[in-house]
């Protein structure tokens, strides 16, 4: 198999290659955290982007996993 070879400008190609060190370090230092599975019914409705009347609605239909915690309605995040 053939390589193919181009030419590029030093500069640039520095430029680059500190821009990759960057973002390694950065991900490096990044701190991942998974997105909860139960949100509070306002949470919920943010996130797809209805109200908070819809969400109870759908709840009350059965469409929508609940639960309560601490006396808080919570909705299962990824069901619907």
């Amino acid at each position: 198999m053939t390589q193919t070879l181009i030419a590029v400008d030093v500069v640039i190609l520095e430029n680059l290659t500190d821009e990759i060190r960057r973002l390694h370090q950065r991900l490096d230092a990044a701190l991942i955290t998974p997105r909860p599975e139960w949100v509070t019914v306002k949470e919920y409705a943010n996130h797809i982007g209805r109200s908070e009347r819809t969400v109870t609605r759908r709840i009350d239909s059965g469409e929508l996993d609940v639960r309560h915690q601490c006396g808080v309605r919570m909705v299962r995040v990824g069901t619907a």
